[in-house]
Formats: C-alpha cells, sequence, structure tokens
C-alpha cells in the first residue's frame, strides 16, 4: 500500500513557515472538500489522486516523493 503523510507534510510545513494550516485553511487554498483532506490523513487504505497530491504539494511547498510511504504489510 501506497499512503501519502499529509499529517506529517503539514507539521513540516509548520516546523518550516511558522503557519499552522488546518484542513479548512488548506481546503478553501486548494479547492479540494476537508472531508477529503481528512481522509487522506486518516485512512490507509484512501486512494488519494495524484491530482490532489501535486496540489497539496504545491500549496505545501514540498516534494511529495518525501511524504510517500510504501508499507507491503498493508496490502489488500
Amino acid at each position: 500500500m501506497i499512503r501519502f503523510e499529509l499529517r506529517r507534510a503539514m507539521m513540516d510545513f509548520q516546523a518550516r513557515t511558522g503557519i499552522k494550516m488546518s484542513y479548512d485553511e488548506l481546503s478553501n487554498d486548494i479547492g479540494v472538500s476537508v472531508e477529503t483532506l481528512k481522509s487522506i490523513a486518516t485512512r490507509k487504505n484512501y486512494n488519494a489522486t495524484f491530482g490532489v497530491i501535486s496540489k497539496i504539494s504545491l500549496s505545501l511547498g514540498i516534494d511529495p516523493i518525501d511524504y510517500f510511504i510504501w508499507d507491503v504489510k498493508e496490502q489488500n
């Protein structure tokens, strides 16, 4: 299973910028629902699209590669 660590990305953004971005703020910035962002952050089997990951990455100023995790134990 490939997962995107959104919470870690948001925490790294805060550490780098001093700005704590909420799911609501990120949602407004990228045009993706808060529910989708929460699903990416909390559901291990959530299938986020690369388009959404790209929007998140641009907004947070991150390289998405740094936040993908390959977990072979979490296969369907």
